[in-house]
């Protein structure tokens, strides 16, 4: 009797992103290829990607600072000392509009977090005294 042998076992691959978010590569309605459709779908998300990697030890522990001690350890996810803090990459277009709360003579509940400009040109401070 000739058995074969057994298939190695080899890890699943799974595509993690949502269908919105895959590439397509069949052909159009009109029977052209989307191959450039594609291909800037893929660099898009590359550039997701950079934008995306999270902000794990980007500023310093309060705690630490504070009292040179950390409840969290190592597990903080704020940086204890300056030589554990990574670098922030921001998108291109953080900071360039106005915070709607601020042009509206508003408080901004988010401060120095919120992803839109506080400080306000002449032209938008005329708008603002209208």
């Amino acid at each position: 009797m000739n058995q074969a042998a057994p298939a190695a076992a080899t890890p699943a691959v799974y595509n993690c992103k949502p269908s919105s978010q895959r590439a397509y590569s069949g052909l159009g309605a009109d029977g052209g290829k989307k191959g450039e459709e594609q291909k800037s779908k893929q660099d898009a998300a590359g550039e997701l990607d950079v934008y995306n990697q999270g902000m794990f030890k980007t500023e310093l522990c309060n705690k630490w600072e504070e009292t040179g001690a950390c409840p969290y350890g190592d597990q903080c996810q704020f940086a204890h000392g300056v030589s554990e803090l990574r670098p922030v990459i921001r998108h291109p277009r953080y900071k360039t509009e106005v915070c709607r709360m601020v042009l509206n003579g508003e408080v901004c509940p988010y401060g120095h977090r919120c992803h839109f400009r506080h400080s306000l040109t002449a032209a938008e401070r005329l708008l603002r005294s209208r």
